[in-house]
């Protein structure tokens, strides 16, 4: 897992919901262009991403993968 996932999910599991992909860009929490990297997240299985809100929240398989580390 990269450096920019680990803060995506890392926000993602704090959250614990769904969270728009607007606030992926927060500089308080990330990087500039860290909200790039949530299609990776998205292949990876790590996090669901709903289409029509335009948001994304970590899943089990996410919360497995970031306690690995």
């Amino acid at each position: 897992m990269t450096s920019e996932q680990s803060r995506l999910m890392c926000f993602l599991d704090q959250v614990g919901g769904w969270v728009a992909l607007f606030e992926l860009t927060d500089v308080r929490y990330f990087v500039p262009d860290d909200d790039l990297f949530v299609p990776s997240l998205v292949a990876q299985g790590w996090v669901d991403h709903d289409v029509a809100s335009g948001a994304v929240r970590i899943n089990r398989a996410g919360r497995a993968a970031f306690e690995r580390l």
